[in-house]
């Protein structure tokens, strides 16, 4: 029989391997079993198999619409979630919340301003405030510094559309497509064109803007539009890519990451990728020093001969016909319908779901809805939908298995927790953006996520990378920043950017006041809902009495020990002694759950 490992000593495996020595922080966490999922050899670099059959497919989900089914949705679909949004779905039902999460306002964010006046003046004399989208630096001679402090700021602004987030999938989408068809702003901002160091920002914010416009399209004009993005043809280079020096970077990208995979079903060789680079010459962005900026087809720069794609591809020979081979092109790859529709279904899969896809899943999940997704003519919203209302997907060897990103960890808790991430001053652009960039510095960026940051074109390799997956997000050094983020919001901290200070600190006893009195007054019944709220999983009763015990009781065994605690505070809230013994159990007991690995779950 598989050895099974308990949570406890699954995490220590994973936060640790690849490390020799123990840690000591380890001996804060309380584990119980994974339940219908399973781990093998860890050591052995096996991939997480599932106990038992799991024949749950894509039949629409008619179990218990919860607390715990909704939670399980919002985490997957968003970072975090707010505790109005759980009371609301839950009294929708299953179909309507799935709906409204997949219906996006047409409502424009407001875009990325000038916040750095104040630091430094903006070379194009953009005032303090306002937007720098739409402007362009029409000389290499300025603008260089001013593009480095767009970028950040872009950074910035990310963050804040993910932590202000509607009740949609809408930035979750949005940083799928970015994950899965990524730019590393830092490398299209040093490319090799002369007014890329001026105007990277401009176009990387349009980039990423293409997938928050069109995350839920179709999937085929997506790849149709990034083929000719100006920022992708600068980050892969099909900028440089002519008849008399072939650059087959966005050749091999396009199909071995962003369509057709590396999965067996894909036999695409070397040779289509050089008949693919041959397609692509001759596109080029001829005006980035102005707005808007566009990619043009320059054919003199076209390769004119024949392109004949192997026998993969049915030996189909793409005839010279300038810009219209690329549209030839992507309707070629898209002939392998079957291919790229399972690819982009597994990747969908290991985003929303699990890593693990074994040979249930693949017959009883993705076979089908791959299938699904070509009869919508490539629409990604029918398969959302199909996905988000699956037995499947509700199936409880789902629930508290996948380890959260950085940004549902950093985002997800501050969303959930109500933290002061905007400041109180909205015209304070300077102190605003400061907020959310410390945000991303002093938390995302240590523990390896961040927006606007990629490691390579593969993207993240928790979404991709055999056998580890999600465990790349977790080693000794990452799970001590993780506890520390989450020691630093239940202490508080301040951050003071330019007069203004926002305090970033949970209110313990606000957050509490959510449930209803009756429930905060009785210690056994505000552990069970603090529980079922922030952990993914139920822990033991006997789990649960100790958190009660240790942190509402001071240790004490009768419950009036927190009734009457908490029964002064609320006769007498304005009584700071009453206000104090209430709060340092509550933040007691709040830290202690989130202390637990099952919060790192989801």
């Amino acid at each position: 029989m598989e050895k099974k490992y308990s949570r406890r000593n699954l995490f220590k495996k994973v936060f640790l391997r690849r490390e020799e020595s123990q840690d000591p922080l380890f001996e804060k966490y309380k584990r119980k079993n994974y339940g219908l999922r399973r781990y093998q050899s860890i050591e052995a670099n096996a991939e997480t198999n599932r106990i038992g059959n799991i024949t749950s497919g894509l039949t629409p989900y008619s179990g218990a619409w919860n607390t715990a089914s909704v939670l399980h949705l919002l985490r997957r679909t968003q970072f975090g979630f707010k505790f109005s949004d759980v009371n609301g779905l839950e009294q929708s039902g299953l179909n309507s919340s799935v709906n409204s999460l997949l219906t996006i306002p047409n409502t424009v964010p407001n875009p990325p301003v000038n916040y750095y006046q104040n630091v430094f003046a903006d070379e194009g004399n953009i005032p303090y405030g306002s937007d720098w989208t739409q402007h362009a630096f029409n000389s290499n001679s300025i603008g260089n510094t001013t593009n480095i402090y767009r970028i950040t700021g872009l950074s910035a602004w990310n963050l804040g559309q993910g932590l202000n987030q509607q009740l949609n999938i809408k930035e979750k989408m949005t940083w799928f497509w970015y994950h899965l068809i990524p730019i590393d702003f830092n490398t299209v901002r040093v490319s090799q064109n002369i007014y890329c160091g001026s105007n990277s920002a401009r176009i990387s914010h349009e980039y990423i803007q293409n997938f928050r416009n069109n995350g839920l399209g179709n999937f085929k004009a997506l790849i149709r539009n990034v083929a000719t993005q100006p920022a992708m043809m600068y980050y892969l280079n099909n900028q440089a890519n002519t008849s008399s020096a072939p650059d087959e970077n966005f050749a091999r990208e396009i199909m071995e990451l962003f369509t057709l995979g590396k999965d067996p079903l894909s036999q695409f060789t070397e040779a289509d990728v050089i008949a693919a680079a041959k397609i692509l010459t001759g596109w080029r962005v001829q005006n980035l020093n102005t707005h808007p900026t566009t990619t043009s087809f320059v054919a003199t720069q076209h390769d004119t001969s024949n392109k004949t794609f192997s026998a993969f591809f049915n030996n189909t020979t793409i005839t010279n016909n300038g810009s219209a081979e690329l549209d030839a092109f992507i309707d070629l790859i898209f002939s392998k319908s079957q291919v790229v529709s399972e690819y982009i279904c597994r990747r969908l899969y290991r985003y929303f779901v699990y890593y693990d896809i074994d040979a249930n899943i693949e017959a009883n999940v993705i076979v089908p809805l791959a299938q699904y997704f070509v009869a919508n003519n490539w629409e990604i919203a029918p398969v959302l939908d199909k996905l988000f209302k699956s037995q499947h997907f509700y199936d409880m060897a789902n629930y508290g298995v996948y380890i959260k990103s950085p940004f549902d960890l950093i985002l997800g808790s501050m969303r959930t927790f109500n933290l002061n991430y905007n400041v109180s001053d909205a015209t304070n652009h300077h102190a605003q953006y400061y907020v959310w960039a410390a945000i991303n510095t002093n938390f995302l960026v240590p523990i390896d996520q961040s927006m606007g940051n990629m490691p390579n074109v593969a993207g993240w390799p928790a979404y991709y990378q055999n056998p580890n997956f999600h465990e790349y997000w977790i080693n000794s050094n990452t799970v001590q920043k993780r506890a520390a983020f989450i020691d630093a919001i239940f202490n508080g901290f301040n951050l003071n950017f330019n007069g203004l200070t926002t305090r970033i600190e949970v209110d313990v006893i606000a957050w509490v006041s959510q449930f209803s009195g009756t429930t905060i007054a009785d210690p056994d019944a505000l552990v069970n809902e603090c529980v079922k709220y922030l952990l993914p999983v139920d822990i033991s009763a006997t789990a649960k009495t100790n958190l009660k015990v240790q942190n509402l009781l001071s240790n004490q065994v009768q419950n009036y020990y927190w009734s009457d605690a908490w029964n002064n505070y609320i006769g007498n809230p304005s009584n700071n002694g009453f206000k104090n013994i209430v709060k340092s159990r509550l933040k007691s007991l709040l830290v202690s759950i989130t202390q637990l690995s099952e919060y790192q779950l989801m």
